[in-house]
């Protein structure tokens, strides 16, 4: 049995007020599983695996991931593997679970993540741009994103040592960037995160500035970094793409839409 589940960009860091939002994008990471003995050295494998062991008395599993995801690159790796994998063996044995809620549980347990990341897990298993409240792992909206852009990365991965509790300060500022992007504002909010994120935990800005200047609609950190994102109309990515090429090999990414019926609610 397998399962695909989508990478994503950060429209709004959900660690400075718990409200956070996620663009997912076509990079994938696809989980196998099968019958057989476990091995396998990942603690979110392995936790998951625990999990479904005691709670569902599923037997022992071996497990193949597949990701194109740069791990540990802002670029949402580990909900995509952890969504994978939960639906992957929730498909394989007739399990019904929320998805998103359980991978966002399993994150925190495994102590890959500070709030759960809910708005990527969502965003991995449905698609669109997903605005989430984490603390409450409460889903908000789901929408698409604005037609005719494409995402031009550059990947970093093996995340520097950056100290995540100085977003914290900034409580105020991201939560209104939130608004903003909640209420349709998107590639602002977008914008003015990314940008956020680079100064506070003190990232490069000059990819992120060569690429605004080149013409970029937004650009910036996505997650926690380092890797830099820029989002552009599709056909004017070329020179924003020579000019990112220049600090390493960039990756072009097509946003991924969602297919359900829309969600909105109150928050």
């Amino acid at each position: 049995m397998q399962a695909v589940a989508y990478g994503g960009v950060s429209i709004v860091n959900a660690i400075p007020s718990f409200y956070g939002s996620t663009m997912a994008i076509n990079l994938k990471a696809t989980a196998y599983v099968e019958e057989g003995p476990e091995d396998h050295p990942s603690e979110l494998v392995r936790t998951i695996l625990n999990y479904f062991h005691k709670k569902y008395n599923v037997p022992s599993l071996r497990i193949t991931i597949d990701s194109q995801i740069p791990q540990r690159s802002g670029l949402k790796s580990s909900s995509a593997v952890s969504v994978a994998l939960i639906s992957a063996i929730t498909k394989k044995f007739k399990i019904k679970v929320d998805v998103p809620k359980l991978s966002s549980y399993l994150s925190i347990k495994a102590g890959i993540s500070v709030t759960g990341a809910f708005d990527d897990s969502t965003a991995a298993y449905y698609g669109g741009v997903t605005f989430t409240n984490n603390k409450r792992r409460k889903l908000l909206k789901i929408t698409n994103p604005p037609e005719d852009l494409v995402l031009l990365i550059l990947p970093r991965s093996n995340r520097p040592a950056v100290n995540l509790s100085v977003l914290r300060k900034h409580k105020l500022m991201f939560a209104e960037i939130f608004r903003l992007a909640l209420l349709g504002d998107i590639v602002t909010a977008m914008k003015l995160n990314g940008i956020a994120v680079a100064e506070i935990l003190g990232y490069s800005k000059a990819p992120i500035e060569k690429a605004l200047k080149k013409g970029a609609l937004a650009a910036g950190i996505s997650g926690n970094g380092p890797s830099v994102f820029a989002l552009c109309k599709r056909g004017e990515e070329g020179p924003i793409f020579d000019e990112l090429n220049t600090f390493g090999n960039v990756l072009l990414a097509e946003c991924v839409k969602y297919e359900g019926s829309s969600i909105s609610l109150n928050h």
